[in-house]
């Protein structure tokens, strides 16, 4: 009996709740299934059955950009923007949710939360409270994060090996992508913990009851935003790295350049004294001149090598 009363219960949060089918509105509100998912056109359909509606809809009626909640007398309301654990400025999927003392409504308008809920119904609860469905949802949807940052963090140790080696191939722009989506990850978890500790307030009594889940939930996301800041941290040290990896090349290019230079500059003189073609320069007319030239040149520029050897110039 108890299996066939799960079962029944299971079916009800995969096929009434997906579908968004409410009952008949009573004397106060309407009397929604535990978890229910609908379409935005079918909450505008019933709209009749939310005392909140229009502040739900302000926040749909344009892109969702952050996460929130907002407790009222008898609801708490807000919205969830996922970010995708790929690149991409794209959202993963974004959803609005109203929850009450009897049930929690998810509303969206692209189908990628429901197919998200289908895909993962055997790891969230089939009973209890809806303020329990709805922690418990926003817990899976970070399940798999920690294993994403570290993959970045791989990412990270291998982008220094290559800095170190001098191989590193197009470092700003992938420098500049795991910035962005760490920027991204960082107001993600910071909202989501100030969406824990808001449901922990007295606002949200007697609708989320459950402040153990939540205080867990929040410390979850916390700890996440850590490492995210650690990363940052990372990221930046990196950058100033490659800076001074940069640095250090360009100086020793322009150190084999003054080097250059300097050899090649007391025979410049002696190029531009010679070239002036005087009259009265009786070592152009000498015979061997151009011998005397040729041993004065290597005498030169060799005491200017032994020179910057001894000084370690190069």
């Amino acid at each position: 009996m108890a299996s066939e009363s799960n079962n029944v219960q299971r079916d009800e949060m995969s096929a009434i709740d997906m579908n968004g089918q409410a009952a008949k509105p009573g004397k106060e509100q309407a009397r929604f299934p535990l978890c229910t998912v609908m379409s935005l056109e079918k909450f505008q359909e019933c709209k009749d059955q939310f005392a909140h509606y229009g502040e739900l809809m302000h926040s749909l009626s344009r892109a969702i950009r952050y996460c929130k909640a907002e407790a009222y007398k008898d609801c708490v309301i807000g919205t969830i923007r996922v970010p995708q654990k790929k690149e991409g400025k794209e959202p993963a999927f974004t959803f609005a949710y109203y929850l009450t003392e009897q049930s929690v409504v998810f509303i969206e308008s692209e189908g990628k939360l429901k197919a998200w809920l289908s895909k993962h119904a055997a790891t969230l609860p089939q009973s209890g409270t809806p303020s329990q469905i709805l922690v418990s949802i926003l817990e899976q949807m970070m399940e798999d994060d920690l294993l994403y940052l570290l993959h970045i963090e791989f990412e990270i140790e291998q982008m220094e090996e290559e800095v170190e080696t001098g191989i590193a191939k197009e470092f700003f722009a992938t420098l500049t992508q795991r910035r962005h989506k760490l920027s991204e990850l960082n107001a993600y978890y910071m909202q989501l913990g100030e969406i824990g500790e808001f449901f922990q307030s007295e606002g949200c009594r007697p609708i989320a009851q459950n402040e153990q889940e939540w205080d867990r939930f929040a410390y979850r996301a916390e700890r996440l935003q850590s490492y995210v800041q650690l990363l940052r941290e990372n990221m930046t040290q990196l950058r100033e790295l490659f800076q001074s990896v940069q640095d250090a090349r360009q100086n020793r290019i322009m150190g084999i350049i003054t080097i250059i230079t300097t050899v090649f500059f007391p025979l410049s003189l002696l190029t531009g004294w010679y070239g002036m073609n005087f009259v009265n320069m009786p070592e152009l007319q000498w015979e061997y001149s151009y011998f005397v030239m040729i041993f004065v040149v290597v005498v030169i520029v060799t005491a200017e090598i032994i020179y910057f050897k001894k000084k370690k110039f190069f």
